[in-house]
């Protein structure tokens, strides 16, 4: 095979595409920093001066001379490719086969010629850092070592220097935090030769293998130089394939000579060529191009900003690898998020859009624009915007029209006067000054991290100011995240909700992760024995018969169609009711895995030890250990750092506590002098070793649960000694309001493995509904059936006590505590009548609690018709006689509506006699059989995401196990048992009042426990008529004389209003209507018979 060979007139042919573009030196300058200011410092040093065609000249001759790029691509083929962009397109197809010539030579020998050079000048500058100014810098080797290795590395950098080698060392005094990270990225452009100077402290230091790790993602010239023997460590592996110098078995003049003799030359060769010269090359001066329209943003800024990016996000993805692995497995086993979109649109002129779950959100919040991206503490919401970071990263390098992702920390904006652009703007470096033209040319893009971490006395005013800034600059793609718990002030743009991981992708991670025999090990650890018996005796039994049968195992509400797994085949499905049952009660570290963050914790201890911690606590502590051994910390130093650490989070969860109360700055942070006065240099080096803290000028752990859980190790310590109560931090006139100090309560429950009663009962009067949630977040053994009658005792006179919790949000927040909680016999815990179930012959049902409406005239109706936009109007105010009838004093709870869909006859065909079997719903079809998840999962709160054709199936089934009918109100019944015989606008007397109903302005933001505004109640004592949930009626909107059930599809009626809409929406007399498919989180219905005997 013949070799390829440069043609003879190459220079004339790629002078006509390079010269038009290089008329000025700005243009020289732009056309280089595209093509070689993130590949090869060398090149992108070329003298910018002369005239355009001697300048293209002799630019393209010392390419041609220099030849190929670390990344197999010659260097006038990467110049090529960049005028690309600005050149015509008649000038592609001679790029292109220029491009495929050039690269084919660096194909055919992968070694690059190196330029040769007549004399190397020894170097006597000062040595090059970040403090180098980005003027003075010149291109350099980049030299990585251990501060152990620090006399040698002096040594090797003055003789490079005597040899002409300008040197780049990192000065950071503590490693990782945001200037090391600047040094890195910077020093690593500015290179020409990554030198890592190769011992064994070396492998162990995390700074050197991350120096290394950035060094092979942008295919520099690597040359190790290998000062001890550890060819045969496990951390040299990532080195063992790149040519070096060994030292410990050559003398140091042999082994720097090797060294020089790999190197490029520090500069480029002069090339000598006469103006006559040049003119004998082409004579024709072709037309001027200018390469782009002039930029205000200087590229060289974008690329570098960029490039820090990139390599924030390649550490944020290997910082937690288990020991022994590598960032390549880490991100193969990457988890799968299953996200859901709630959009907005709640005006009443709009139809309500339905949620949607997908999977690839980069691509989705592209389209969406505008999104606050909500989930749990650890749920993945920093993990999916470095995602979308990643991705527009990637394309704004090579595509200079793309927008900037302007990623921030929400957490560092602790001035509580400055305006978001000013904080934006100290947040990007030297790109930072041009933050208002990157706007004005629509080339940005706001990634804002960590709403939450702003403290709640700024919440109001910041949140308004990201609201204002993002309405200012409409065309900007927008992404916030904040836990979904803190997300208390709503700015106006769609949700994303992140999910908790399902057992399939639990499943799927660990054994991508471990392998699959360790994998599954693990994951039936997790599922626990009990599900693991199910699992052989479902696949067994009836997987065959299905098409995904681990999906239907583990998500199916119910079997598919003609899919019965019973005794004896007697079509009850017994069996899968139990495993529903046992599904709905997983263990404790099924439970933490499905976050996230806690999965990997789980799977990282389980890699190292090969057993796993019982719950949150023990777990984040074996985790803390798994970090520390990792990095090789004495066993004698474990104690001081923890407790150091705890101390540390504990200062700074009080001084949030203190900017909170006196509206003063925000701390997640301290500064660095104050944690080195509680750790020491020495503990603070090593906490920043195992990658617990992030430390800079200031200190901030790596993740705001690490500070959580050594803060709750901290508070332990404060409470037994009787030297904080809980009401010191939820004070009694907010409570229910978050604090920050949420989920490190949490943790702190976590501590207390075996019973976390001691801490429930220190929240239970200050904090009840986090009180709650140390039992069922936490992991832990829940406690006794004794501690939770006390809890019941206490919380359920709450609900009603409008004197000792007048502010509904206190009553809502008391609801959600009970609504997560069951006795051990599966009772719920609200067990008020009408709210709970009953068992009767062995079978659990709803407990109704009937309210009899007398019959007789009542005022029916609305001559306000014009309020009334795509509604079906009301009718004509009038009076309308009805007789006596019985209808449920609260709507129908999910505990309630359980008992149906768990019952064994749930698909029986009686109930869904003449409803379709499935519709289309706003583009989505759905099986009318099929339920859609609760969107606020409270046994206590009404049941939503349920169509009508649904809650009439239900109707049919009660009515079949009780004995007597019971169906949807009709409007007129449900109006006359809200408005009562006088013709009241609300439920209650006289106008509309946020306290006596949960509405938008009620300020509660999703729907709460049944009866908890007693002072809302109807004339007749009905309760939550007026706001919560819409409520389903028999009627059709349109024929609201036909009641009957059909599967024509048409609009049937809601009243009421619902947690979301409007004081008007909530009045008795509005009318509105949906299609009976529809399941939205604000629609539910209620119960209405003739004579109800009781149950």
């Amino acid at each position: 095979m013949t070799s390829p060979q440069i043609p003879p007139d190459i220079l004339p042919r790629a002078r006509k595409i390079i010269q038009p573009m290089v008329g000025t030196e700005d243009e020289r300058d732009a056309l280089l920093t595209e093509a070689f200011y993130v590949y090869d410092p060398l090149l992108y040093s070329i003298e910018r001066g002369g005239a355009p065609k001697v300048f293209a000249v002799l630019c393209i001759r010392k390419l041609l001379d220099y030849g190929c790029l670390p990344n197999g691509e010659h260097a006038l083929a990467r110049l090529l490719t960049t005028a690309r962009y600005d050149c015509g397109v008649d000038k592609h197809p001679e790029i292109d086969a220029l491009n495929g010539i050039l690269n084919a030579l660096c194909n055919e020998s992968k070694v690059t010629p190196k330029p040769e050079v007549a004399s190397a000048m020894p170097i006597t500058s000062a040595l090059q850092t970040i403090a180098t100014p980005r003027n003075e810098r010149t291109p350099t080797v980049f030299i990585s070592y251990s501060h152990t290795d620090t006399d040698f590395a002096q040594q090797l950098i003055r003789d490079l220097n005597a040899a002409g080698h300008a040197c780049w060392i990192d000065t950071s005094e503590i490693k990782g935090g945001d200037e090391w990270i600047m040094t890195i990225a910077d020093g690593i452009i500015n290179s020409y030769a990554f030198v890592p100077i190769v011992t064994l402290k070396a492998l162990q230091s995390r700074w050197v293998q991350d120096e290394i790790l950035w060094a092979k993602n942008k295919k520099k010239l690597i040359i190790p130089v290998i000062l001890e023997n550890v060819l045969d460590e496990t951390r040299f592996f990532p080195l063992v394939s790149y040519q070096g110098v060994t030292l410990f078995d050559s003398d140091y003049a042999t082994a720097l000579s090797r060294l020089l003799s790999y190197l490029p030359a520090p500069r480029l060769p002069d090339v000598e060529i006469s103006p006559d010269e040049v003119d004998e090359i082409d004579n024709e001066t072709p037309k001027p191009v200018t390469i782009s329209q002039p930029r205000t943003v200087p590229r060289k800024l974008e690329l570098a900003y960029l490039e820090r990016l990139q390599l924030e996000e390649l550490l944020n993805t290997e910082k937690y690898t288990a020991m022994g692995g590598t960032s390549e497995v880490r991100r193969k086993a990457e988890m799968r998020a299953v996200f859901e979109l709630l959009p907005m649109g709640r005006e009443r002129e709009q139809q309500p859009r339905e949620t949607r779950r997908f999977e690839n959100a980069v691509d989705e919040i592209q389209v969406i624009r505008r999104c606050v991206l909500l989930g749990e503490p650890g749920g993945g919401k920093t993990t999916t915007i470095w995602k979308l970071a990643a991705d527009l990263v990637e394309r704004a390098l090579t595509d200079r029209t793309a927008p900037i992702p302007l990623l921030v920390r929400l957490g560092k904006w602790t001035d509580a006067d400055q305006s978001l652009p000013d904080f934006i703007a100290s947040q990007l470096g030297d790109l930072g000054a041009y933050l208002e033209p990157l706007l004005s040319e629509k080339r940005a893009a706001l990634l804002l991290d960590g709403l939450n971490e702003i403290p709640a006395s700024q919440h109001k005013a910041k949140y308004q100011k990201v609201r204002q800034f993002v309405e200012a600059n409409t065309d900007l793609l927008v992404v916030v995240s904040c836990r979904e718990l803190d997300y208390t002030i709503d700015l106006g743009f769609d949700k994303i909700n992140i999910t908790p991981l399902d057992p399939i992708r639990i499943r799927e991670f660990v054994r991508r992760y471990l392998g699959e025999a360790k994998g599954d090990d693990l994951f039936w650890k997790l599922a626990g024995e009990r599900a693991a018996d199910w699992h052989r005796r479902f696949m067994d039994e009836i997987g065959n018969k299905l098409e995904q049968p681990e999906r239907v195992f583990w998500t199916a509400a119910q079997l598919p169609e003609g899919i019965t797994w019973d005794y004896w085949h007697n079509n009850d499905n017994t069996y899968w009711h139990k495993w529903l049952n046992e599904r709905e009660k997983p263990s404790g570290l099924m439970v933490l895995a499905r976050n996230p963050y806690m999965l990997l914790m789980l799977t990282s201890v389980y890699a190292v030890e090969g057993k796993l911690p019982d719950n949150r606590g023990q777990l984040f502590a074996k985790f803390v250990e798994t970090l520390l051994e990792r990095e090789g910390v004495p066993d004698d130093e474990h104690t001081p750092l923890t407790d150091g650490l705890a101390k540390v989070a504990y200062e700074m969860q009080i001084r949030r506590a203190e900017a909170d109360s006196d509206g003063s700055n925000a701390l997640t942070v301290l500064p660095r002098a104050e944690v080195e006065s509680i750790l020491g240099e020495r503990l603070l080096y090593l906490a920043r070793s195992a990658s617990i803290l992030s430390v800079g000028d200031q200190v901030r752990f790596t993740h705001q649960l690490l500070q959580e859980y050594f803060a709750a190790k901290y508070m332990d310590i404060e409470i037994r000694a009787g030297r904080l109560q809980a009401s010191d931090i939820w004070k009694p006139e907010s409570w229910w309001e978050r604090t920050n100090w949420e989920e490190a309560a949490i943790l702190l429950a976590g501590l207390y493995s075996d019973d976390p009663t001691p801490v429930v009962l220190w929240l239970m009067d200050a904090q009840p509904e986090i009180a709650a949630q140390c039992i069922t977040r936490s992991g832990v053994t829940p406690p006794p059936d004794q501690t939770l009658l006390k809890l019941r005792a206490v919380w359920i006179p709450r609900l009603t006590d409008l004197e000792g919790d007048p502010d509904p949000r206190a009553r809502a927040a008391v609801g959600r505590a009970l609504g997560q909680l069951v006795l051990s016999s599966g009772e719920p815990l609200d067990n008020r009548r009408g709210v709970s179930v009953i068992v009767r012959d062995g079978v659990r049902l709803p407990d109704i609690d009937w309210v009899t409406i007398p019959a007789g005239v009542f005022i029916y109706g609305d001559d306000n018709k014009d309020d009334y936009p795509h509604l079906a109007r009301p009718a004509d105010r009038q009076q309308i006689t009805l007789p006596a009838f019985q209808i449920s004093r609260y709507p129908v709870t999910y505990a309630q509506f359980q008992c149906f869909v768990e019952a064994a006859d749930y698909n029986d065909d009686r109930w869904w006699e003449g409803i379709p079997g499935e519709e289309e719903v706003f583009g989505t079809v759905y099986k009318t059989r099929e339920l859609s998840q609760q969107r606020f999962p409270f046994w206590n709160h009404p049941r939503e995401m349920v169509t009508w054709y649904q809650a009439v199936a239900f109707c049919r089934w009660l009515s079949d196990k009780v004995g007597y009918e019971i169906t949807l109100p009709t409007e007129q019944q449900w109006e006359r048992a809200a408005r009562g015989t006088d013709g009241r606008k609300y439920p209650y007397e006289g106008e509309f009042d946020a306290a006596k109903g949960n509405t938008e302005e009620t300020g509660i933001g999703q729907t709460s426990a049944v009866g908890i505004f007693p002072n809302g109640a109807s004339l007749d004592g009905v309760l939550d008529m007026s706001g919560n949930v819409w409520e389903w009626c028999a009627n059709k909107s349109k024929e609201p004389d036909m009641t009957d059930v059909d599967d024509s599809g048409a609009l049937r009626v809601l009243r009421g209003g619902s947690w979301n809409t409007y004081p008007y929406d909530a009045r008795a007399a509005f009318r509105n209507n949906l299609i009976p498919n529809s399941r939205i989180s604000f629609s539910g219905f209620r119960l209405c018979c003739v004579r109800a005997p009781s149950l």
